[in-house]
C-alpha cells in the first residue's frame, strides 16, 4: 500500500490534523512523508510516539514493528513460516506493508499476499498499532518480554521448526532454553501410578543431564514434569494456551505462583496478554511445546487423549517421541500406539528404574534432529 494511495483516501479532518503536525516539524516533511509517518505514530489519538523509537520496555520490539506484524497477521496466508522467510530475506513487516513488492514470494502465493496487503484498510493499520501499544504496556506492567524474529533471545529450536511463530510472550528469563538441550514431558491430566512416578524420575534424569524440561502446565503429567525439574535444581519452560496474565488451568494457581518466583522457570505463549484459553489454543500450545523440544516423552495417554496431539506434532516435525510401556488398559492405549510407531522412534521405557536407557535416549536426541 503506497503512501500516495492512502493520502488520497484521508478525510478532511485527518488532513487538517496531519498538516498541523507537519507545520510543527523542522524541516516540515512533505504530505506523502507525513502519511508514511502517520502509519507509525498515533497522531489521531493525540500522541507523537515515534514508532521506531524504543518502547519503555527496551527488551521488547518497537511499537511500529510489532504493530506491523499484528497487521500482517490479518492477511490470509501469512503464517509463521512466511514470517520467517520474509525475515531471512531482509524484509520487515513495516517495509512489506509500505511496499508489498518487496515480499520474497513468487507465483500465486506471492500475488495473493500482495493483494491482501493492498486490501488492508486504514482501520486495519490503526488496529494493529493499537494492539501493539496495549501488549507492550501490559508487558511493562508484568515485567514480561516480547520476542520477535531476529531477537537473539528468540528460541533457536522454535525458529528452526515448522512453527516459528512471529511473536512470543515471555515471563521469566528467556535464555533458559539456550543453556542446554530441551525435552518435553506430556501426558494425561489424570496420570496415575506408576506412570506419575516414572514421569518424575524421567524429568529428574533429564535435569541431571543438563536438559530443560518443557511442558504445557496442565494438571497431571505436565505439572509433574515442571515440578520435578525445579525440585531437581533444573530449568523448565511452561508453554501456555492463553495470555501470560491468565492462570490456566485455574486450579494450578499455586504452582503458577511458585514457578513465577523460581529463577529456573519461564512461562511462554504465542498468545497475547488478555487472551483466554480455548480448545483450539490448547492444540496450538501442544504444537509449540514440540517446537521447543528436541524430543517428546508421552508419560501416559489414552488414544483419544489431548497429549496425543503432541505425539502427532512430533511426527509432523520429525521429532523422536518416547513413552512408557502400556499396561493394556484403555488409559494407556496411546502408549501402545506410540510404541509401535517406528516413524517417531518407537522407543518404549519399562516402568522399572532403568536410568541407563533413559540417559541413552536423551543423549541421542540431538543426533536425531
Amino acid at each position: 500500500m503506497t503512501t500516495q494511495s492512502i493520502e488520497s483516501r484521508l478525510n478532511e479532518a485527518t488532513i487538517k490534523a496531519l498538516d498541523g503536525w507537519r507545520a510543527s516539524r523542522s524541516p516540515a516533511p512533505s504530505r506523502s512523508e507525513a502519511v508514511r509517518l502517520l502509519l507509525e505514530e498515533r497522531l489521531l489519538r493525540g500522541r507523537s510516539v515515534a514508532a521506531d523509537a524504543p518502547h519503555r520496555n527496551s527488551h521488547c520490539p518497537t511499537v511500529g514493528r510489532l504493530g506491523a506484524i499484528f497487521t500482517l497477521e490479518r492477511v490470509s496466508g501469512f503464517g509463521p513460516v512466511k514470517f520467517r522467510t520474509m525475515y531471512e530475506a531482509g524484509v520487515d513487516a513495516q517495509a512489506a506493508i509500505e511496499n508489498p513488492d518487496l515480499l520474497p514470494f513468487t507465483g500465486r502465493t506471492g500475488e495473493k499476499l500482495r493483494v491482501g496487503i493492498l486490501d488492508l484498510s486504514e482501520k486495519d493499520l490503526v488496529a494493529g498499532r493499537e494492539r501493539a501499544v496495549e501488549q507492550l504496556e501490559r508487558a511493562d506492567e508484568l515485567s514480561a518480554t516480547i520476542l520477535v524474529h531476529g531477537d537473539p533471545r528468540y528460541p533457536t529450536q522454535v525458529y528452526a521448526s515448522n512453527n516459528p511463530v512471529p511473536v512470543l510472550y515471555v515471563r521469566g528469563y528467556p535464555k533458559i532454553w539456550d543453556k542446554a538441550g530441551t525435552v518435553a514431558i506430556v501426558g494425561s491430566r489424570s496420570t496415575r501410578e506408576p506412570y506419575a512416578s516414572a514421569a518424575r524420575q524421567f524429568a529428574t534424569v533429564a535435569v541431571h543431564m543438563g536438559m530443560v524440561v518443557v511442558s504445557g502446565f496442565a494438571m497431571g503429567a505436565d505439572s509433574l514434569g515442571h515440578r520435578a525439574a525445579v525440585d531437581a535444581g533444573g530449568g523448565t519452560v511452561c508453554v501456555m494456551p492463553c495470555g501470560l496474565d491468565k492462570v490456566f488451568p485455574p486450579e494450578n494457581r499455586g504452582l503458577w505462583e511458585e514457578l513465577l518466583a523460581n529463577s529456573g522457570a519461564v512461562f511462554v505463549s504465542e498468545f497475547g496478554f488478555g487472551q483466554r484459553a480455548s480448545s483450539l489454543l490448547l492444540r496450538k500450545r501442544n504444537k509449540l511445546i514440540v517446537a521447543f523440544s528436541q524430543g517428546v516423552l508421552v508419560a501416559q495417554s489414552a488414544v483419544t487423549g489431548g497429549a496425543m496431539n503432541a505425539y502427532r506434532f512430533g511426527r509432523e516435525q520429525k521429532k523422536p517421541v518416547a513413552t512408557f510401556r502400556t499396561d493394556g488398559s484403555k488409559g494407556t492405549g496411546g502408549n501402545a500406539l506410540i510404541g509401535e510407531d517406528e516413524r517417531t522412534g518407537g522407543f518404549v521405557f519399562e516402568l522399572t528404574s532403568n536410568l541407563q536407557r533413559q540417559e541413552a535416549w536423551l543423549q541421542q536426541l540431538s543426533s536425531w534432529i
